[in-house]
């Protein structure tokens, strides 16, 4: 029986463990919701490199995925490549490179236009702060896909831009030229990290930080202490069952 109740406060610690790792991860930018949004695509070598920002909340994060709706040439001669990079903002500009955060075959893209998915290992990301997406391969048949529209989650009072002659050209999401590129971000929170500072070179970092200062815990918080009862309570059934 002692054995048993051990088991089963086990399982209910771990529990707590993989909701609290749920709850704190999450989109802030999202416009996949269906292939049907698209408005067309820029080739990246004749129209690139592309960009796309999103901006974080008012708590510290840490970048997860990012996932992009590309389309490529599988078969191209020589299997060039293409390169996803994380930059910083210079007054609503793409800036510097912070991290590439990967290079790709063209051998991995599909003809059609699809979800191409980029994990993260973790990078650290500043509160209230706008980041940039590069996608860029001059000699790749990589094409970003751009929606038709500017709907979705984060998608208000962000920016994309391209640069057709090698020239960067930047455009709101809410101008009426057809926009931003798709992609969806996932962060996970940790509030209990100190904020990373800006890169010194990529300017000012703005955007984000329209949300409000919240009176409920942050669910890393909240997270914190479950864990806490949960120990607590495994702690004290440990007890019981010596004393007995």
């Amino acid at each position: 029986m002692a054995r048993f109740r051990k088991i089963v406060l086990a399982t209910v610690a771990s529990g707590l463990v993989s909701l609290c790792s749920a709850a704190n991860a999450g989109e802030i930018y999202n416009n996949l919701p269906n292939i049907s949004v698209s408005g067309g695509t820029d080739a990246i070598s004749a129209d690139g490199p592309a960009f796309n920002s999103f901006s974080t909340g008012n708590t510290a994060s840490s970048l997860l995925d990012i996932k992009m709706m590309l389309s490529g040439i599988s078969s191209t001669p020589g299997d060039p490549l293409f390169t996803v990079s994380l930059l910083s903002d210079a007054l609503n500009r793409p800036g510097t490179v912070l991290m590439t955060l990967g290079t790709f075959h063209d051998s991995t893209l599909n003809a059609g236009a699809s979800i191409y998915d980029i994990s993260v290992a973790s990078y650290a990301l500043a509160a209230d702060t706008r980041y940039w997406v590069e996608l860029s391969g001059p000699s790749s048949s990589v094409a970003w896909d751009y929606a038709s529209n500017a709907t979705g989650a984060g998608i208000q009072g962000e920016f994309w831009a391209y640069s057709p002659g090698g020239v960067i050209a930047v455009s709101s999401n809410t101008d009426p030229t057809p926009g931003p590129y798709q992609m969806s971000v996932t962060t996970t929170q940790t509030s209990d990290l100190p904020p990373v500072l800006p890169d010194p070179g990529g300017g000012g970092g703005g955007g984000g930080g329209t949300t409000p200062p919240s009176t409920v815990p942050e669910p890393g918080t909240f997270c914190q202490a479950l864990s806490a009862l949960g120990i607590g309570a495994i702690a004290f059934a440990r007890r019981r069952m010596v004393r007995s």
